[in-house]
């Protein structure tokens, strides 16, 4: 699978080059073209950073497997926090695998379709096989096929790249969650009067769990950075030359390849917007450990505590350069981007 979906991108990148020289004075088509480009791009960064890089990606997934085994000695409350985040990922996988799929399966055939009712006959994509024309039956049909191939494993790449990172996002989240039960459960042992060496091995637990979560997270941070950087970049030029197509040319098509970059940055900047609000809530975390009963606590716990409360409110967000990764810098890329089009429109 990965030597064919390596000899298509190869494939891809030989038509790519041969449409854009051949449509160099048809401006629309070039368009096109580019914009496809835009999304091949896209797919080169997360080749490049699941299979090159792919030590670091490993790297974060034991780390995710080690937690998760770490939890299985802990208590049935504990467990329960643990059961319910992996709930929460397998529903939220689920969804992207369908979401993801739906938008694929409209942008290849949603062309083909209005092909039936119009003179024209429409491509999915802007790029074509050298030397079939598709003004013909058979050279239509040929790139038809091998464009809905590319959409494929596009798919695939796209998918299979954001569900790994949305599985690493989701665990650093439950961390969170664990952590705030074993807080609960060591006030509970100070309510109950329970021995110091118990208590001081709660304690223990939790500052262990929270340098876990923070490595885990600088570790996550530093593999997205640049991640994050190709892939949202690419995709928010393939957003500004579609729509730019869009309103100066009347290229209609443009809007389904807009449509398409920009729900897939909706989706990636919503995830963003989810961790932010889980860790920029540190209220709940500093609640719970203000209402430890820190009058029964030993001078080390009482140290112990006060660095997790100080460095919760230090916490580690998605960023792409120095933007935070979150909705907010979604309306501002598109706000931009609706102002780019229409100073273009009035110098036209």
């Amino acid at each position: 699978m990965f030597v064919f979906g390596i000899t298509m991108l190869g494939i891809y990148l030989t038509c790519i080059f041969y449409s854009c020289y051949l449509y160099r004075h048809d401006i629309t088509n070039l368009l096109f073209c580019i914009s496809t480009f835009g999304f091949g791009c896209q797919a080169m960064v997360k080749i490049f950073f699941f299979t090159i890089l792919r030590k670091k990606v490993i790297a974060l997934n034991e780390s995710s497997s080690r937690h998760y085994i770490y939890t299985m000695h802990e208590s049935d409350r504990v467990k329960a926090v643990i059961c319910r985040n992996l709930s929460l990922i397998y529903i939220i996988i689920k969804g992207t695998i369908y979401v993801y799929f739906v938008l694929v399966l409209a942008a290849v055939f949603l062309p083909g379709f209005a092909s039936i009712f119009i003179a024209d006959s429409l491509l999915p994509f802007g790029f074509i096989l050298p030397i079939l024309n598709p003004d013909g039956w058979t050279g239509y049909l040929c790139n038809y096929t091998v464009q809905s191939i590319a959409a494929y494993y596009y798919y695939g790449i796209s998918a299979g790249s954001d569900i790994g990172i949305i599985y690493n996002l989701l665990t650093a989240s439950g961390q969170l969650d664990c952590m705030m039960v074993l807080i609960e459960e060591l006030n509970d042992q100070l309510d109950a009067g329970q021995e110091t060496t118990t208590i001081s091995q709660k304690i223990v637990k939790i500052i262990k769990l929270h340098q876990f979560h923070r490595d885990y997270l600088t570790e996550l941070m530093h593999f997205l950075y640049l991640y994050h950087v190709g892939a949202i970049g690419f995709t928010v030029l393939t957003v500004i030359i579609s729509v730019m197509g869009v309103v100066l040319l009347q290229w209609y098509l443009g809007i389904i390849v807009s449509v398409l970059a920009s729900i897939q940055l909706f989706y990636i900047c919503f995830l963003g917007t989810s961790f932010e609000i889980k860790v920029l809530n540190t209220d709940i975390l500093i609640e719970a450990v203000g209402a430890i009963k820190w009058d029964k606590l030993s001078c080390s716990g009482m140290k112990h505590m006060n660095l997790v409360l100080a460095l919760a409110q230090k916490p580690k967000l998605l960023m792409v350069v120095t933007t935070p990764l979150n909705i907010s810098t979604y309306v501002q890329v598109h706000k931009m981007i609706y102002s780019m089009i229409m100073m273009l429109q009035n110098t036209k």
